[in-house]
């Protein structure tokens, strides 16, 4: 599952959005997207035509943006558009890219009994393959993106990075997710001036070639 917004093209472009939608479809058996205001027609025809069944909610809620998004709210409305039971429930973000071995880490977490999955964010710079060092202090911790289908869960009251509320089992990785906020080239200084809080990515950086399958030791300084 995936919150959609128009934003989401303005902030990592639309090449970006469409690669970590497909990324999505080919890990899942049906796509479930929210969406938050007006999406281009081009983002749903390529939904389309990926040719795996999907479920499109709109939503009218005004749950803000920036440092106020209602982060927990609209997850949890995405998350009750599911009509379907399924095993795994994966709902990275439209600029997130989940590791190329995320089935086999459902697999381990379902072998340990574990219901929720937390991955490493690594920030990508630039380009989707490029990423920035990891230093002491780097301040984009872990979050999760894979929940055991339950019904009952709610993301309401979650005080976690994307962690539905309540006590869950945890499969802690050290395989990494990318993020995709200064992956665009062309809008990297326009991201910079939309940046809320982390002077970090104001700095200039070395990077490092994305390689898969890598944990996240591989990127740090």
């Amino acid at each position: 599952m995936m919150r959609l917004a128009e934003i989401d093209q303005q902030k990592v472009g639309k090449e970006n959005v469409e690669f970590s939608i497909k990324d999505l479809a080919d890990k899942v058996d049906k796509l479930y997207f929210l969406q938050i205001g007006n999406v281009p027609e081009s983002v749903k025809d390529f939904i389309k035509n990926i040719g795996k069944p999907f479920l499109i909610t709109q939503s009218f809620k005004d749950y803000n943006t920036g440092w106020d998004f209602d982060n927990h709210t609209s997850l949890d409305d995405l998350y009750k558009s599911i009509n379907e039971d399924f095993d795994w429930i994966l709902y990275p973000d439209a600029d997130d890219i989940l590791p190329e071995n995320t089935i086999d880490l459902l697999k381990e977490a379902d072998e340990k009994g574990c219901n929720v999955v937390r991955f490493h964010f690594i920030e990508c710079f630039g380009s989707r393959d490029k990423i920035i060092e990891i230093k002491q202090g780097f301040p984009i911790g872990p979050h999760f993106k894979a929940v055991k289908h339950d019904r009952s869960i709610t993301f309401i009251g979650s005080d976690g990075f994307n962690e539905p509320f309540g006590k869950h089992k945890r499969l802690e990785t050290l395989y990494c997710m990318r993020h995709l906020r200064y992956a665009n080239p062309d809008s990297i200084e326009e991201r910079k001036k939309m940046n809320y809080f982390e002077k970090y990515f104001l700095d200039n950086h070395d990077t490092i070639d994305y390689k898969p399958m890598q944990k996240i030791q591989y990127y740090k300084k």
